[in-house]
Order: structure tokens, then C-alpha cells, then sequence
């Protein structure tokens, strides 16, 4: 059991939907597993059972003793917790959850214990929370920086839970948590990395790390959203959808985002920052910085000879807005840079 815990451990966070069949399948959870065979094998074991039951009225053999239940192999062995979180039984599951005694160690168990915070069954719902507030407090923040790219993202995407997500927040607002996951996204080059950002800016934890991550993460995408954050002083992220009329004559609406904002306590400049997002390696992020100054969101002393430097840039998409502010000289009640 030891060594099939651990080879679960191993499995990425992304993957306990896609595995949570296929680990009720493969350790035989549920009677009606036992019978995922094909239809003629199927009517060939029942004939030949038919036949072992008219023998054994003719030549009676010894009952042997019934298998234990799932029920009573749980409750003799606390290991099976883990495993039984995948049980197709909502019993099985709510009994798993509260047979837990440890906080999960590998973002694979925490996704699975998350997705039970999510689950069908209202009752599993309800001990999955009451294993979450027990447990959670004490997952180690390396763990659940591993598992926040995914699971950061669950909170919009699944629609059972309603409160219950709640206790996932207060483990990824944890300092410690936070401290890592920006560790990992400044180092990171794979997966949605600006997307884990976003859905981590409801945390104000996260600010004091935006300016390590504006000048050192590796990815283009990562340093532009703490640059534009920076730059306007502002936080957003998605809360859900919301529908939006595009033709109400023909009825046609269309799903778009429903944003949070809060505030940024921005230590650095306007203006300098503007200026270093105008010097990135990246296009995406020296979009930024034009953008910023299309937003008028500072001014700068040597505005002409910046925008001199964004006509020159290799990027189209960088001498277009560079070209839209020749065009759209500032304005007198062009808002002042503040610190």
C-alpha cells in the first residue's frame, strides 16, 4: 500500500480528474468494478456458474468465510484513506475524509482532497471541509505552491462548492505559500504561469513579490502583468462570468469575465517603471510600458525622445502605439505620476 500511495503521490495535480476513474477501476473500489469485462465473457463465466451451482447441489462443499467489506478493510487499515477518496461510493468517500489523520504530501492529494471539497455528494462536501479546516493549516508550502497553478484555477471552473472553496483560500494566502509560489513562477518557463498570477493577485500577499517578478521572471507573460499591475497601481482577477448582450433583437449574448479590483501600495514610480518595461527583452512587455502612457496613467519629463525610442522598436505592435501617441500629443489634465 505504502508503494502504491507513493506512485499516486507522484502524479501531477492536473491529473486527478482524468485519474480518479482510473484508480477506482485499477484497485477494484465498488463491487460493480469486478465486472468490467465483455458481454461474452461475461455469459460464458454465468454458464459455467450455473453449472458449479446444479454441482454443488448434487456434492455440497464447505461455505468458505465472505470477503470484508470495503467498510471493514477501511476501518482496519487507516492507509486505505488516500485510496478510498477515489471510492465510486459517496459512503466510502465521506468515511475516507474522515478517516484522514495527516496533511496531504504531494499536490496530487491535495488536488484530491480539494476535489471532494467539490464533490456531488453534499454530505461528502461537508467532511471533505471538516478534513480541510483539520488538516490543511499544516500542508507544507512547497506543496501547495505546486498545486496552486491548478487549483487556483478550480475555483471559477467547478460549479458544485460554495463556501467550502473558501478553505483552500486560506492555505494559498499563507506568506509562506505565496513566498514559493512567486519563487515558482519566476522561475518557470512551462504551463499557465500569468493565468497563476492573475488568480493569486486576490491575495495581498502577492505585492511584495510583483517587482522581483517584473524584473526577473523568466516568463515574458509573468514580468508584463506585474509590470501593468505595477504601472496602474491596481490588482484584478476573474470571480466568474457573466453574460453580456451582443443583439438583443436576435438574442445574441456572449460570456465574458467578471473582474475583482483592488489596490496596489506602489513603493516605485510610474515612470520608472514604465521606462524598465520599455527596455524588456520581450515585446509583450514593452507593449506594457506604450500602453501605459496611452492610458496617460504618468507623464514623463522626457516624453518625446521615449516615444522617439518605442518608433525604432523591432515590434509592430510596439511602434503602432508608439505611432497613436506622436499622433495624441498629452492632454493638460494628463494625470500626474505618483509614487
Amino acid at each position: 500500500m505504502d508503494d502504491i500511495l507513493s506512485e499516486l503521490a507522484a502524479l501531477p495535480a492536473h491529473l486527478v480528474v482524468r485519474a480518479s476513474r482510473e484508480i477506482a477501476a485499477g484497485a477494484g473500489l465498488g463491487w460493480w468494478q469486478f465486472d468490467r469485462r465483455p458481454r461474452e465473457v461475461l455469459r460464458a463465466h454465468w454458464a459455467r456458474l450455473f453449472l458449479l451451482r446444479i454441482k454443488e447441489r448434487v456434492w455440497p462443499k464447505p461455505v468458505s468465510p465472505p470477503a470484508p467489506s470495503d467498510h471493514e478493510r477501511l476501518a482496519a487499515n487507516a492507509n486505505l484513506a488516500w485510496l478510498f477518496l477515489f471510492h465510486p461510493s459517496g459512503y466510502l468517500r465521506a468515511a475516507a475524509l474522515h478517516r484522514v489523520n495527516a496533511a496531504p504530501t504531494s499536490p496530487f492529494f491535495l488536488a484530491a482532497l480539494a476535489l471532494r471539497l467539490n464533490d456531488w455528494v453534499p454530505q461528502v462536501r461537508e467532511a471533505a471541509q471538516l478534513c480541510a479546516e483539520r488538516e490543511l493549516p499544516l500542508v507544507d508550502a512547497h506543496v501547495a505552491a505546486a498545486a496552486a497553478p491548478y487549483l487556483l484555477g478550480r475555483r471559477i471552473a467547478w460549479n458544485r462548492w460554495t463556501h467550502e472553496q473558501d478553505t483552500l483560500d486560506q492555505v494559498f494566502a499563507r506568506k509562506d505559500v505565496l513566498e514559493a509560489l512567486a519563487a515558482q513562477l519566476r522561475t518557470g518557463t512551462t504551463g499557465p504561469l500569468a493565468a497563476c498570477l492573475r488568480h493569486a493577485m486576490r491575495f495581498a500577499a502577492i505585492d511584495g513579490h510583483l517587482i522581483e517578478l517584473a524584473r526577473q521572471a523568466r516568463e515574458p507573460s509573468v514580468r508584463a502583468l506585474a509590470y501593468r499591475c505595477l504601472i496602474s497601481g491596481r490588482a484584478d482577477w476573474v470571480v466568474g462570468f457573466e453574460w453580456t448582450w451582443i443583439d438583443k433583437v436576435y438574442f445574441q449574448r456572449r460570456q465574458v469575465p467578471k473582474l475583482e479590483t483592488r489596490l496596489i501600495a506602489r513603493v516605485h514610480k510610474a515612470a520608472d517603471l514604465v521606462k524598465e518595461a520599455a527596455r524588456d527583452r520581450s515585446a509583450i512587455v514593452r507593449k506594457i510600458a506604450a500602453d501605459a502612457l496611452i492610458a496617460k496613467q504618468c507623464q514623463l519629463p522626457d516624453r518625446e525622445s521615449f516615444v522617439a525610442q518605442l518608433m525604432n522598436d523591432r515590434s509592430a505592435a510596439v511602434r503602432s502605439r508608439a505611432d497613436y501617441l506622436l499622433r495624441h500629443p498629452p492632454s493638460v489634465d494628463a494625470l500626474a505620476d505618483k509614487p
